[in-house]
């Protein structure tokens, strides 16, 4: 049939150039047993998780209170068993890890304090008894001791500090504290969190890490490791408020604290004896500040370091120990981690001139003060003062006998004092280094200036230490 077009036969020279051509294509499908072994799509995290729940224990303690839940409002009620006389106690249950073959655990404090009886289990069902160790309520952590003899599975401890934002974070622990060796993944989302509110007390030095990996309650005190399972972080703190958001305590400074708690059963601190606030631009250009870093200083404390060393109220720490200074969390946390007794450098700005003095570091004592109550009028710079000897109950509450100042009553919410952070209780003393002795001073400093547009430095008492604000005129 000649002419004819044949579609139902392929010429051998054809064949030659089809096969020529998939011969270079790569292949898309592997027929029967040549397919790749399942392990080679195994997800990375299988590995983490083999590596570390061994040695993640759930924590179970008992505590005693002495008041009930309320009946009818916590599902709960008739399971909590009854103490002795009105006592309830609460069992609760959170999480930890083994850190040290000799049994050491760590977790945190809020999950241990006050708990009258602790029994550890791991993975594999055992379970042991544990004592405390020690406990820092400053950094919330915690270090228990197992109460039994073997080869404990331990988690590797990695480095907090060479970890970045965007870094795999695998979380494992005890959710809801029935949920023991849950693993949850996700990233470091961001570092160096602070001033953060915790339920049940915030710890005093805060450095944490935060993540969006699923962390619930009962998780607290269980490890947060990176992609090659090693501990970074001790999960901490949740979101209450949301969800996604969540905080861990990072590893080398809760082994630090750890390693102290083991060696000594507490943990020594230095101390330097001031209370610094952050140099803000507004602090800056009111008190004719020329550099824009540093840590000012609020108040020198009396018999301190810092006074026996000439530190004086005013002056700006630009270096420590050779170290610039601009963030008064860190400047504080690294105050606090030098040697007790040693001596270090000092360089700060005072007047305008620049200086370094020599400072031997005491051991730090234990501070707290009272939350001053707050009311509300409308007065200048939505400040309602008084002679603290008009009000001597509140005074006397204040411990403010004997003290020179004008006493703020009240803040209006939202006004430039409230802005500036002036609270109820304060103690205005100084007002544009002009000393305030009583009411006559404040009402004349008062009226001068009224137009000006730099902002208004304040020197206030605040829960007993004084601070400098900036207040600025809208």
């Amino acid at each position: 049939m000649n002419g004819q077009t044949n579609t139902g036969h392929i010429t051998g020279r054809a064949a030659v150039r089809i096969v020529a051509v998939l011969s270079a294509l790569p292949i898309l499908f592997v027929p029967g047993d040549a397919r790749p072994a399942p392990s080679t799509f195994e997800s990375p995290f299988v590995s983490v998780a083999e590596k570390v729940r061994p040695a993640v224990v759930n924590v179970n303690t008992r505590k005693t209170f002495d008041h009930p839940p309320v009946e009818g409002k916590d599902p709960f009620h008739d399971l909590i068993p009854r103490g002795e006389g009105d006592e309830f106690q609460y069992p609760s249950s959170a999480s930890g890890f083994v850190f040290d073959r000799s049994g050491y655990v760590m977790t945190n404090n809020h999950v241990v304090r006050d708990a009258e009886e602790i029994k550890l289990q791991f993975m594999d069902g055992s379970e042991y008894g544990a004592e405390v160790v020690g406990i820092d309520p400053s950094t919330d952590v915690a270090v228990l001791r197992i109460l039994g003899k073997g080869d404990f599975p331990t988690a590797e401890l990695g480095d907090s500090d060479s970890i970045r934002v965007g870094d795999w974070a695998i979380a494992v622990g005890n959710p809801f504290g029935y949920l023991g060796g849950s693993v949850t993944v996700g990233v470091i989302s961001a570092l160096g969190r602070k001033d953060l509110d915790i339920m049940g007390g915030a710890p005093a030095y805060q450095n944490f890490i935060q993540t969006d990996a699923s962390i619930n309650f009962g998780n607290s005190g269980g490890p947060l490791v990176n992609i090659h399972g090693e501990v970074i972080g001790i999960n901490t703190a949740v979101n209450p408020s949301g969800q996604g958001i969540s905080f861990a305590i990072p590893m080398n400074l809760a082994l630090r604290i750890a390693r102290q708690l083991i060696d000594n059963g507490k943990v020594t601190r230095a101390y330097l004896g001031i209370y610094p606030q952050q140099l803000t631009a507004d602090l800056a250009e009111g008190k004719g500040i020329e550099v824009s870093d540093g840590i000012l200083v609020g108040q020198v404390i009396p018999d301190t370091p810092a006074e026996e060393g000439g530190i004086v109220r005013g002056d700006v720490i630009l270096a420590f120990d050779g170290k610039n200074m601009s963030d008064v969390n860190e400047f504080r946390m690294y105050v606090a981690e030098q040697e007790v007794g040693r001596a270090v450098d000092v360089d700060l700005l005072r007047d305008g001139e620049r200086m370094s003095l020599s400072v031997i570091l005491a051991e730090r004592p234990d501070i707290a003060a009272a939350e001053p109550p707050r009311e509300e009028k409308e007065l200048w710079l939505g400040l309602d003062v008084s002679e603290p000897s008009d009000e001597p109950e509140i005074s006397a509450n204040l411990e403010l006998d004997g003290l020179e100042g004008v006493l703020v009553l009240s803040v209006i919410p939202g006004s430039a004092a409230d802005r500036a952070g002036i609270e109820a209780g304060d103690l205005i003393q100084e007002i544009d280094d002009e000393t305030v002795n009583g009411m006559d001073d404040f009402l004349r400093i008062r009226g001068l200036n009224p137009d000006r547009n730099k902002p208004i430095i304040m020197l206030v008492r605040h829960r007993g230490y004084t601070r400098y604000l900036a207040v600025r005129l809208d």
